[in-house]
């Protein structure tokens, strides 16, 4: 059965399904977290501007993107847990004949850095990790409703 890659995935759940799904995730971390680790630095959301969603949405002007796939990412090797953040980078993904789950855009034709640079990425990483930018009152942060 071949995908659907342009339908919506959106599926709204209810808050109490999102603070035990969020739960579940901080319970999985702190298991598998090295001791002593701060707990505020578990991963537990990133942050995205509307500036950067937008100006990602302009690309897919182009009829075959078809949506965009996240890749958890860490800034250093896994053993230098302390000097990590774990954040995801985003890259676009277009039909493809013969790959049922599309193609990601890892390339894109005239350059895809902002500062002029050469680089023709289209892998974008513009997240703001917790706990610089969440929200530390929400029951999706700390499992308290």
């Amino acid at each position: 059965m071949k995908k659907n890659l342009t339908g919506s995935t959106t599926d709204i759940i209810s808050i109490p399904e999102a603070i035990q799904r969020t739960t579940n995730w901080r319970e999985f971390m702190s298991a598998n977290t090295k001791e002593g680790v701060d707990p505020r630095f578990i991963p537990k959301a990133v942050y995205i501007s509307k500036t950067d969603i937008m100006e990602m949405a302009e690309r897919f002007k182009d009829p075959t993107m078809v949506g965009a796939r996240a890749y958890f990412t860490l800034d250093n090797p896994a053993e230098e847990l302390e000097k990590n953040v774990i954040t995801f980078c985003l890259v676009m993904v277009r039909s493809c004949e013969g790959k049922e789950c599309g193609e990601d855009v890892l390339y894109l034709s005239g350059g895809g850095l902002k500062d002029g640079d050469d680089d023709d990425s289209g892998v974008y990483d513009f997240t703001q990790p917790c706990p610089s930018y969440c929200d530390p009152d929400s029951p999706l942060y700390d499992g308290r409703g």
